[in-house]
């Protein structure tokens, strides 16, 4: 790593003096600014961690500390980390309550102002953390910088970099599947935050964490969307690159090789915790059609792939905690800078291709984008 950008791009955030964890194990003390710590999110990752760990081992010298928050895995995760990594900071957690208290735990933690968070299955090229801060002290408003995501097992594509917020309360992924080649490399404002691999400045969070009460998937869209809220930006940083391997333990669709039951439970319940959470009285009135025809067409879904059971237990679970979402949406209302209107994008349903697979699948995705582009046309200048 370049020693000019190693160091300088971390200046603004940093104290004089700092603790340099090295491969060797010893702790020496130095009068440069302060690196970022890397924290590892590991649920029964340790087929994960085989690979992660010795790649960040290797690059230990571009962080402050590295340390790995284990949400209560039930597989040989710390083992693998004590004998690959032991001079990590290992934390252990009581029991699994998603990726997104991990990452609360881990801000907690953290004994520096930059935090580079990654998933159990990305690595991060050499350099890719300087980068990210060096964008973070070059815009004082960001909160959040974000590297490109390649696929591990095809590095010339590019996953995503970056997302936009389609009015649905779903992602809109940028460059998703296109070569590497082909995407713009530019650094620039995103309005969400994809959590395989991101780096925040603490101090800029202003009170905002991840809402374990997504346990997992959304809770990004979410995380970013309130940063969004408050005013503070999100930045895409292509030059910094990650690769990420096959996602999390029997839920991922890379991992997988399909949508899961458990999976769409999950999506459904936190799109509309995302939603009543978020949005603004106006915005839900004004986009009501949209959103209706949208449950109609999930419902149809839901029912063709014997997710039924799921849609009404989403259901149940948003009844039940009915009081504490009119509780947060009120402290997120309270806290709002930004309109929706600055916020949401349209545009064709940003739906996972593996989610409509049949002929009468893909006629109704076809028709929900239709439903879903021409109401935008109506309800964009109305939000």
């Amino acid at each position: 790593m370049d020693r000019e950008l190693g160091y300088e791009a971390f200046r603004p955030f940093g104290i004089e003096r700092f603790a340099l964890v090295l491969v060797a194990g010893t702790t020496v003390t130095t009068c440069e600014p302060t690196l970022p710590t890397l924290c590892i999110v590991n649920y029964n990752g340790a087929k994960h961690l085989a690979r992660t760990l010795p790649a960040v081992r290797g690059m230990a010298r571009e962080f402050a500390e590295v340390l790995l928050v284990d949400n209560a895995s039930e597989d040989d995760s710390l083992k693998v980390a004590r004998a690959l990594f032991p001079e990590a900071r290992v934390v252990r957690l009581d029991r699994n309550d998603g990726p997104g208290r991990a990452r609360n735990v881990g801000l907690d933690l953290a004994r520096t102002e930059l935090v580079f968070f990654i998933d159990n299955d990305v690595i991060p090229e050499p350099g890719c953390a300087a980068l990210l801060a060096r964008a973070l002290s070059e815009h004082p408003n960001a909160a959040v910088a974000a590297p490109r995501i390649l696929y591990a097992h095809e590095p010339d594509v590019v996953q995503y970099d970056g997302a936009d917020n389609h009015y649905l309360g779903l992602m809109i992924l940028h460059h998703q599947n296109l070569p590497r080649a082909r995407a713009n490399a530019a650094t620039r404002r995103v309005d969400g935050v994809v959590s395989a691999a991101f780096m925040v400045a603490r101090s800029r969070l202003d009170g905002e964490t991840f809402d374990p009460d997504f346990f997992i998937y959304v809770e990004d869209h979410d995380f970013g969307l309130r940063l969004r809220l408050i005013g503070r930006e999100i930045l895409s940083v292509p030059e910094a690159l990650c690769l990420h391997g096959d996602g999390a333990e029997g839920l991922s669709i890379r991992a997988v090789g399909a949508y899961t039951a458990r999976r769409a439970y999950l999506l459904i319940r936190n799109r509309w915790l995302l939603l009543l959470k978020n949005y603004s009285p106006r915005t839900l009135l004004v986009l009501a059609p949209a959103l209706l025809a949208f449950e109609a067409g999930q419902l149809f879904i839901a029912a063709k792939k014997g997710w039924l059971p799921e849609w009404w237990s989403a259901f149940r679970w948003i009844v039940a905690r009915r009081r504490e979402i009119l509780a947060e949406r009120r402290r997120i209302q309270a806290k709002r800078r930004v309109p929706d209107r600055e916020l949401l994008r349209g545009g064709p349903v940003p739906f996972r291709a593996e989610l409509t697979t049949s002929s009468l699948e893909k006629f109704m995705r076809r028709l929900l984008d239709a439903v879903a582009i021409g109401w935008w046309r109506i309800a964009a200048p109305l939000i």
